[in-house]
């Protein structure tokens, strides 16, 4: 049996990435129903943002109810190390998941090895993205008991590692260096790439552009509309949080903005409101962003047929 779905008590070794505010019940769950692992990002489902990690705990509650009542599949959380959670909104969430029976934590930021500890001790399941992954640090993750490693690269959407190293050769690097399964992310947006991943180690994939571009993703048909119409040339790459992140992003006018300052030498330029933009599809509000493989997206389908067929990639 595929390592993927037996930890993960899953069909198809499909992991839906959590995007933040665009994920939802109702994508997360179809995700789940369809055989793969739909998880929830921060503020999924969210119509306001929360200003206390209690307030923002008790509305995840909900949409974890909201879930539950879609799917009685696995399904997962996203949450943050210690390193990244100094305000305890993550620590907040990760009890209200361990109240409500949340089964897996889909964990991003720096290694904390007592805390992996203590999730693994409550029965999490703990999937982990480094946000600059490399041998090193998957070879620290598998000493500290996590289960599954996420081979993240330059090819991702969202907040990219600024190191230029693409999906293939970081996966076929970390899963040589570790025994534990290796997820690949970054342009897993058909059967083909699925394939080429597990050609090079890893085991399923760690999927975020292609379900944006799903009929139950909850992001703006204007948002949707724009990945579907830019092509593959042009794609603009801007950097942020002071050189820490890359961002790879449709043209629009939030986007060559900040381009435009990070040739001025700022490499803190505004990148507006993913809500306002990606969410609600206002391009003049934020960013659009996007993996390296959007173009190859050429159709908005269901999130089973879009299961079905990464995970063709990863049959034998």
């Amino acid at each position: 049996m595929n390592r993927v779905c037996e930890i993960l008590g899953i069909e198809k070794p499909v992991v839906q990435a959590p995007m933040t505010w665009i994920t939802s019940p109702e994508l997360a769950a179809a995700v789940s129903n369809a055989g793969g692992l739909g998880i929830l990002g921060f503020n999924a489902g969210f119509e306001t943002g929360k200003t206390t990690p209690e307030e923002t705990a008790e509305e995840m509650r909900k949409v974890i109810r909201r879930t539950r009542k879609l799917t009685d599949k696995p399904f997962g959380m996203n949450v943050m190390t210690s390193a990244f959670d100094g305000a305890g909104f993550s620590k907040a969430t990760i009890q209200v998941c361990k109240e409500e029976g949340v089964p897996v934590l889909a964990a991003i930021g720096t290694l904390d090895a007592a805390q992996i500890k203590e999730w693994k001790d409550a029965g999490f399941k703990v999937i982990y993205r480094d946000m600059y992954p490399t041998v090193a640090s998957a070879k620290a993750a598998e000493a500290a008991g996590v289960d599954i490693i996420v081979a993240t690269s330059c090819d991702e959407g969202g907040g990219m590692p600024v190191e230029a190293t693409g999906t293939m050769v970081k996966t076929a690097l970390i899963s040589e260096a570790v025994d534990i399964t290796v997820l690949a992310a970054g342009g897993i947006v058909n059967e083909a790439l699925a394939k080429a991943s597990a050609c090079v180690g890893a085991e399923g994939g760690y999927v975020g552009t292609r379900f944006v571009l799903s009929k139950e993703c909850r992001a703006a048909q204007t948002t949707k509309d724009d990945i579907l119409n830019t092509g593959a040339d042009d794609f603009i790459v801007l950097t942020e949080a002071g050189g820490y992140l890359k961002w790879r992003c449709t043209p629009n006018k939030v986007a060559k903005a900040a381009v435009e300052e990070n040739a001025k030498g700022n490499l803190q330029p505004s990148i507006g409101s993913f809500f306002a933009g990606m969410l609600k599809g206002d391009m003049d509000a934020g960013i659009n962003t996007v993996s390296s493989a959007a173009s190859l997206i050429r159709s908005i389908d269901s999130c089973g047929e879009i299961v079905n067929e990464i995970a063709r990639g990863y049959s034998n």
